[in-house]
C-alpha cells in the first residue's frame, strides 16, 4: 500500500475515534494495529467484516462512513478483532489492551514474514541458500527466480550463484558497466526492464519461466558498510509495490548477515567470488583482514589492499569498543610468504594485546618485542596506529617508519605530519611516542601504504601525493567504501594493473551527532 492510501486509512480511523498504530512488525506483513477504549484490533480487514463482529471497536468502525470506506479499500477481508473483555477472536490473530498498550498474544502476528525465512536458511545447506530465498520470494511476492552476485576479491565483477540447477550460461556482470554494478557502487535498488526472457542471463540474472517481458530489481547485499554482492530478483513486468520493495530489502539484508556467518563453515562462497587462485601470502592476508567496511551514526571506515589475489605483505586493522575505534594499517619488507608472515606476526600480536585491555602504545610496544624475538636481523614492519575517541574526536597517533596519513577538511586535502619512530622488529627498545590531534565533523583520514603513492609504470613517474591529493578532493563525496575502492582501481590503472607493491588505502569519516538542544 502506498503511504497516502496508508494515511487515508489512519486519518479516517482517527475521526472515527481511533488510535492506530503501525509498527515494524505488523507493517511487515500487511498489517495495522486499531486500538480503542475497550479493545484491539489488526487490520486489514473490510468494512462488511467487521460488521460481523460482535466487538465495540468493529461496530464503531462500521458506522462511521470515512472509516468504513478506508477499510473496504484493504485488498484482504481477514478480519483479526478482539474485545479485551470476552477476548472473542475473528481470524487468526488475538490481542488484548493491557495498561493502555495493546499486546499480541499471538507470536505470529507480531513476527515479520522473513522470520519464517531466517529458520529456513538456517536449516538448509549452505549450497541451498539462494534457492531458499528463491522459494520463499516466490510464495511470498510472487517473484519468478533470483539470483545472487558476489563481488569478486579485487572488486571488479559480481559473480553470479544461480537457485536450482542452471537454465542457462549467467553473466558475471560488471561492477562499473553494468545496473548490478551499478547497485552496488551506490548501495541503492536498481530495476531494469527485460523485453525478452532470453536477456536475464546477459544481465546476471535468470528468466524464470517468464517468456515475456520482465522485471529485474537489483538489491544490494551488505552487512552495514560492508558490502558482498547484489540480489537479482526477477519479478512479473508489472512490477513491484513499496511494500513488496520493502520485503526484498529485508530479504537481502538477511541473506548478507547469512553469508557473512557462512564464511566460518563453508568454503563455497569464497570459492565463487574468486576469478583466479589465490596466492598462498594472499590467502594469509585476507584471513587477517577484518570486515571490509563498517558504520555507524559516529563514523564509517572502509579499507581495501591490492592487488587482490597476490597481495603479501600489507594489511590493516580495525575495532570499536563502547567510545573508541582503533585503527592500524602496516606494511612489512619484502613480498610473498615472508612478508605475509610478519605482517601475520604484527597484527595478531597486536589484536591480542588490545584484547587484553593494553594501550596503543602497549600494543605496538608487544609487536615489536615479537618481531624482534622470531625475526632476529633486517626484517621489520612498519605502520600508524589510531586511537579515536568517536564522542569527541580527539584522536592519539604513533608512526613505527610509515608514510603520513591525510586529511581531508572542507575539501582541502593536508598531510598529517606524524614524526617517525623505527619500524617495528629491529630494535626490542624502541619507544614509540603519542601525538594528539582533533578531528572537526565532516572530516576524512586517509591511511595508506607506500604502494599508493610509489606506484609506477617502469621509466615513468610516481603516482605520488599530489595525484592522490587531486583523487581524494574531486571524489570528496563518495562514501568510503566506494572511496577506496576508486583510488586503488585508479592506481592499478596507472600502471596498467601490474602493481609494483602492495598497495592498501584505509578511509575513516567522522560525522558525529549534532549536540541536543534542550527547547523551550
Amino acid at each position: 500500500m502506498g503511504a497516502a492510501g496508508e494515511h487515508g486509512i489512519i486519518d479516517a480511523l482517527a475521526r472515527a475515534g481511533v488510535q492506530v498504530v503501525v509498527d515494524s512488525a505488523t507493517a511487515a506483513r500487511g498489517w495495522g494495529l486499531i486500538c480503542h477504549s475497550d479493545a484491539a484490533a489488526l487490520i486489514p480487514t473490510s468494512g462488511s467484516v467487521l460488521a460481523a463482529c460482535k466487538c465495540p471497536v468493529g461496530r464503531r468502525l462500521c458506522s462511521h462512513a470515512p472509516a468504513r470506506a478506508a477499510l473496504d479499500r484493504r485488498s484482504t477481508t481477514d478480519c483479526a478483532v478482539v474485545c479485551s473483555a470476552s477476548m472473542t477472536a475473528v481470524g487468526d490473530c488475538r490481542a488484548r489492551w493491557w495498561q493502555g498498550v495493546a499486546v499480541s498474544e499471538n507470536p505470529r502476528a507480531a513476527r515479520p514474514g522473513v522470520g519464517a525465512l531466517l529458520r529456513d536458511l538456517d536449516r538448509s545447506h549452505p549450497s541451498e541458500l539462494v534457492d531458499v530465498c528463491s522459494r520463499w520470494l516466490r510464495r511470498r511476492v510472487g517473484a519468478r527466480a533470483c539470483v545472487l552476485l558476489l563481488a569478486d576479491y579485487a572488486e571488479a565483477s559480481l559473480e553470479p550463484v544461480a537457485a536450482g540447477p542452471p537454465t542457462g550460461q549467467l553473466h558475471p556482470q560488471d561492477l562499473v558497466d553494468s545496473a548490478a554494478g551499478e547497485a552496488y557502487r551506490e548501495q541503492r535498488n536498481v530495476t531494469v526492464t527485460l523485453e525478452q526472457a532470453e536477456e536475464a542471463a546477459a544481465a546476471g540474472a535468470a528468466a524464470g519461466g517468464l517468456g515475456e517481458s520482465a522485471l529485474v530489481v537489483y538489491l544490494p547485499v551488505s552487512v552495514r558498510a560492508e558490502r558482498l554482492g547484489v540480489l537479482a530478483v526477477t519479478m512479473p513486468d508489472q512490477g513491484p509495490s513499496r511494500d513488496v520493495l520493502e520485503v526484498l530489502d529485508d530479504v537481502a539484508r538477511m541473506l548478507g548477515h547469512v553469508l557473512t556467518g557462512a564464511r566460518r563453515y563453508t568454503d563455497r562462497f569464497e570459492i565463487l567470488r574468486r576469478r583466479r587462485e589465490l596466492g598462498l601470502a594472499a590467502e594469509i592476508q585476507w584471513e587477517l583482514l577484518p570486515s571490509l567496511a563498517f558504520a555507524l551514526p559516529g563514523f564509517s571506515i572502509a579499507g581495501t589492499v591490492e592487488p587482490a589475489y597476490d597481495i603479501g605483505g600489507d594489511n590493516f586493522d580495525y575495532a570499536i569498543s563502547a567510545h573508541r575505534l582503533t585503527v592500524s594499517v602496516s606494511d612489512a619488507v619484502g613480498h610473498g610468504l615472508r612478508a605475509a608472515l610478519l605482517a601475520s606476526l604484527a597484527c595478531t600480536a597486536m589484536r591480542n594485546s588490545r584484547r587484553a585491555g593494553c594501550t596503543i602504545v602497549e600494543q605496538t610496544d608487544a609487536a615489536n618485542r615479537h618481531l624482534v624475538e622470531q625475526f632476529p636481523g633486517a626484517d621489520f614492519v612498519t605502520g600508524l596506529v589510531l586511537e579515536l575517541d568517536v564522542g569527541s574526536g580527539v584522536a592519539t597517533i604513533l608512526n613505527a617508519g610509515h608514510p603520513p596519513p591525510l586529511l581531508v577538511r572542507d575539501g582541502a586535502v593536508s598531510e598529517l605530519l606524524i614524526p617517525p619512530a623505527l619500524p617495528l622488529g629491529l630494535m626490542a627498545s624502541t619507544c614509540y611516542p603519542l601525538h594528539s590531534f582533533q578531528l572537526q565533523p565532516g572530516d576524512r583520514l586517509v591511511l595508506l601504504t607506500d604502494g599508493i603513492t610509489e606506484a609506477h609504470r617502469r621509466g615513468e613517474r610516481e603516482f605520488g601525493y599530489r595525484r592522490l591529493a587531486a583523487l581524494l578532493a574531486e571524489h570528496r563525496d563518495l562514501e568510503p567504501p566506494e572511496l577506496v575502492r576508486h583510488i586503488t582501481r585508479t592506481v592499478s590503472e596507472s600502471c596498467a594493473g601490474v602493481l609494483n607493491d602492495d598497495a592498501t588505502v584505509v578511509c575513516l569519516d567522522w560525522h558525529p551527532a549534532p549536540p541536543h538542544r534542550p527547547t523551550g
